[in-house]
């Protein structure tokens, strides 16, 4: 054969690998947003790899491989002679930004949404007291630009508040100029937009929120670290104060839509 003849069977070959590829991320998203979402629950089984295959019109090859992107992912684990099982919450690898994608999509889990406001009441006060110490005029002006954008779209316009507030925050934070830290606020930048939108939604008022936010950029203007961190406190304590019945609904929510997938699980045994 010669080289001529052996060049299409490589291009085809390279061809095939990418569709491949975009089927196992196909079913990467479908099962990773079922399982996120509560609609496949802990300790149940995936169907079959035949049965899933068939379902989701792909090879076994290219189900093996999102598959084992799930593994990776921490949702999922292959039992010996049992089949593929679904992962508790807690092995989850939730920094993951495939997995912090699917809870932003799926109805809020009020106990994900407690526990990164608790990892924030650990950061962000400590951030905001750095902060004080570290920023430059330029970073000053950019975290009041992000306040007075956030005062200027409400109340008419909520998602584009939540988008400079989520600003608000990690430009604080990038004024910390601890790479570190930086990193982590981008890595869960999917999750705090959510928790916005969450908090925003459950708001009592927007103007004891906006006075809280602006109180945390004048103590950093005035580079003041323990106004900032005791004002950035304040700030969090006002966010868990609104979201306590946003979470109880959630809750609720939640688990309405958990019935009807228990009962379909007992239907099919």
């Amino acid at each position: 054969m010669t080289v001529a003849e052996r060049v299409p069977s490589r291009r085809g070959t390279a061809r095939a690998v990418p569709r491949r590829r975009l089927k196992s991320e196909k079913v990467v998203d479908s099962l990773g947003l079922a399982i996120v979402s509560g609609q496949r629950a802990a300790g149940s089984l995936l169907p079959t790899e035949a049965a899933l295959s068939a379902r989701l019109r792909i090879s076994r090859a290219s189900l093996r491989q999102g598959l084992h992107a799930l593994g990776l992912k921490g949702l999922v684990e292959g039992r010996t002679r049992r089949g593929t099982m679904v992962n508790d919450q807690s092995r989850w690898n939730v920094l993951d930004p495939d997995v912090l994608r699917w809870i932003a999509l799926s109805p809020p889990d009020p106990t994900f949404f407690m526990e990164l406001l608790e990892v924030r009441a650990i950061f962000e006060p400590a951030a905001a007291r750095i902060a004080a110490g570290r920023a430059s005029a330029a970073q000053v002006l950019a975290i009041e630009s992000a306040f007075r954008a956030m005062a200027a779209a409400l109340p008419a316009d909520v998602e584009a508040c939540c988008s400079h507030d989520l600003a608000f925050h990690e430009l604080i934070i990038d004024a910390t100029g601890n790479p570190l830290l930086i990193r982590f606020a981008a890595a869960i930048r999917t999750a705090l937009l959510a928790a916005f939108r969450l908090s925003s939604n459950a708001r009592k008022s927007y103007e004891d929120s906006l006075a809280e936010h602006w109180a945390v950029a004048v103590a950093i203007r005035r580079r003041d670290p323990d106004g900032a961190e005791q004002a950035m406190r304040t700030l969090l304590a006002g966010t868990a104060r609104d979201l306590a019945p946003a979470y109880e609904g959630a809750k609720r929510g939640r688990r309405a839509v958990a019935k009807p997938v228990t009962a379909a699980r007992r239907r099919s045994k």
